[in-house]
């Protein structure tokens, strides 16, 4: 069945939606979609359970859910984009139970009152909000009346009063900005690509860079994402799926041929999601560009819609999303859970200016410019518009966030080939740059690591000490292991009480539960799981073999194939349980050569060897 329903894939919760509603969907029934269906399986304990209410409630998964014909219809036009009467906004159901502002729309009542993605709606004309009742139905009202929205923003709590009015939803707008084709995306839906396709074919003469906003795209449709991605990248696989027994689906070639040779710049966010992380994941995959901004929300499963037109169960307009799938870039990463890690990470205040100080075309004279080389992308910066006051922030903060791997080359007159590359800490002095804060950690020069180390610090997946430094010829303990890993791959804090000496509330707790709630790691016969051992090597290795097989599709088919005999041979030096691991990191060029198995590990090799693994499953642009 899951085969024949993969055209129906929808990517992303981008409505309001009650979780947990009564429905008029039979009670096997479902049961039986759910049991072929859902990508993690179902327990039969959970199956046993009288109602669909206690059974979605017990699998816990916000984006399976039951939709009556009136949240249906509101899912089609959150998608596709409609004229609505309301305040203009999206929110979806959070894991907290609240419902999490996703985007505000242009010319709406909700951005003309200040509302912002993130906020959390807490009460509706001073109804509390909660996980039954979908806000939409609380919002919902005749045009020209007036309601008051309660919501919580960063610990505040904020009132506003919002008049209803039709609110047209324009899912992309375009327009030229500072040299770059400027295209804001809220949604992939069925008119996402044709009309993306208009304004590439509208801006392509006068554009030297495409910027892509999809700050507060919280997906869409598969069909439509791949569409999008193609036109500025060619016929190529825009994704694949694995379903709930391991097999993996490539998904159909998309309908729309390339049309522009000249980079993207990716806007992303906390809040892009699904649809909008696999549009980056197929640039970054097939080197078309750069993302730029914050690490996105980290929604990597794929659902299948079911209604009345692909399921007979489904009557009188109802529908059921049930998630079937995860999904992966055609790189084979994942970003579910850790989301994508954007190629420059820049602050939202920042985000816009920077991706218009890269858009400059590449200047007839050099003088006085910058070229940064990126991920295979060579972009240039205009000093003279850069220092202006009003860009010197984002400015600063675009040298910052360069990693290891950028090349940055900077012209007072002569050609880019006679300029040698230069540091961004040296460049922002030879500037006088005010306020350059390298994130690049000060001892770790001496340590033959130093790249990998820099680059993690970088993106702020490492830090120092109190004193400001890495130290990294330090042991590191099981417990240090696991917080590095999990601050690395965005887990949120676990499930306390998976182990009797990792106590509740201690600093490691949260990443220590993490990593077991995703089978990471595991204790010692006894149960017990020993943080302030220090760690081996090769016990490292072992569990980001483990990371590899669930982030990538190459480390999960590494992870099938048994020890050969020339395996064990090269591995010897490796504890039998290790041997495997140790080849699979090895295959994905991941492993330490110099680094013995049993040793103690270090800081800088933990670094290293997490490094190495990120950039070769593509977590790392």
């Amino acid at each position: 069945m899951k085969k024949l329903l993969s055209s129906l894939l929808s990517l992303a919760l981008a409505l309001p939606l009650a979780a947990l509603p009564s429905s008029a969907l039979e009670l096997e029934e479902a049961k039986e979609l759910l049991s072929d269906l859902y990508v993690e399986g179902v327990s039969e304990e959970v199956l046993a359970l009288d109602s669909l209410d206690a059974i979605l409630e017990a699998i816990g998964d916000p984006y399976t859910f039951y939709m009556t014909p009136e949240q249906y219809q509101a899912f089609n036009q959150s998608v596709n984009g409609q004229t609505v009467v309301g305040i203009g906004a999206t929110a979806e159901l959070a894991y907290d139970g609240g419902y999490r502002i996703l985007s505000v729309l242009p010319s709406s009542p909700a951005l003309e009152a200040g509302i912002q993605p993130g906020d959390v709606i807490v009460a509706v004309d001073g109804v509390a909000a909660s996980p039954e009742v979908a806000p939409q139905a609380m919002i919902a009202g005749e045009e020209g009346t007036s309601l008051t929205l309660t919501v919580s923003r960063e610990g505040r709590t904020l009132e506003f009063t919002l008049v209803r009015r039709s609110v047209d939803i324009p899912i992309v707008t375009y327009q030229l900005k500072d040299g770059a084709g400027y295209i804001n995306c809220i949604s992939f839906g069925d008119s996402t690509a044709e009309t993306v396709q208009e304004a590439i074919q509208a801006m392509d003469k006068d554009a030297a860079v495409w910027i892509m906003d999809l700050r507060s795209n919280p997906g869409g449709g598969s069909g439509a994402t791949a569409d999008t991605a193609s036109l500025f990248l060619g016929q190529g696989d825009m994704l694949y799926f694995r379903d709930g027994a391991g097999g993996h689906y490539r998904d159909p070639l998309p309908r729309y041929e390339d049309l522009t040779n000249k980079p993207v710049i990716v806007l992303t966010s906390g809040h892009s999601a699904s649809g909008s992380e696999l549009f980056a994941g197929d640039i970054r995959a097939y080197s078309g560009g750069i993302a730029l901004g914050q690490r996105t929300f980290g929604k990597g499963t794929a659902q299948i819609v079911l209604n009345g037109v692909n399921c007979s169960y489904m009557k009188d307009g109802e529908a059921m999303k049930i998630t079937a799938y995860r999904f992966f870039a055609p790189d084979g990463a994942t970003n579910h859970i850790v989301g994508v890690l954007p190629t420059l990470l820049i602050s939202p205040e920042n985000t816009e200016a920077a991706a218009l100080l890269l858009s400059c075309p590449a200047p007839s004279s050099p003088k006085n410019h910058l070229k940064i080389d990126l991920a295979g992308q060579a972009f240039y910066v205009s000093l003279d518009q850069a220092l202006e006051e009003e860009n010197a922030p984002a400015f600063t903060e675009l040298l910052e966030s360069l990693p290891p791997s950028a090349q940055v080359r900077y012209s007072t007159g002569k050609s880019w080939q006679s300029c040698d590359p230069v540091a961004p800490a040296a460049l922002a002095k030879e500037l006088g740059l005010k306020g350059f804060v390298s994130r690049t950690l000060p001892d770790a020069e001496g340590s033959q690591y130093a790249w990998e180390i820099n680059t993690l610090a970088t993106y702020g997946l490492l830090s120092g000490y109190d004193d400001g430094l890495f130290h990294p010829g330090d042991s590191v303990t099981r417990a240090q292991f696991c917080a590095m890993a999990a601050a690395a791959l965005n887990l949120p804090d676990g499930k306390p009480g998976r182990f009797p000496d990792v106590k509740e509330g201690s600093w490691y707790a949260g990443a220590v539960s993490a990593m077991a709630d995703m089978g990471f790691i595991s204790g010692y016969g006894d149960g017990r799981f020993g943080p302030d051992d220090t760690i081996s090597y090769q016990e490292m290795v072992a569990i980001l073999s483990k990371v590899a097989a669930w982030a990538s599709m190459d480390g999960y088919y590494l992870n099938q194939d048994p020890l050969t005999l020339q395996d064990a041979l090269t591995y010897s030096g490796y504890a039998g349980w290790a041997q495997i691991p140790a080849r699979n990191l090895d295959q994905l060029s991941a492993l330490l050569e110099d680094a013995s198995p049993a040793a103690p590990g270090s800081r800088e090799v933990s670094a290293a060897t997490l490094c190495r693994l990120m950039q070769s499953i593509h977590l790392i642009w």
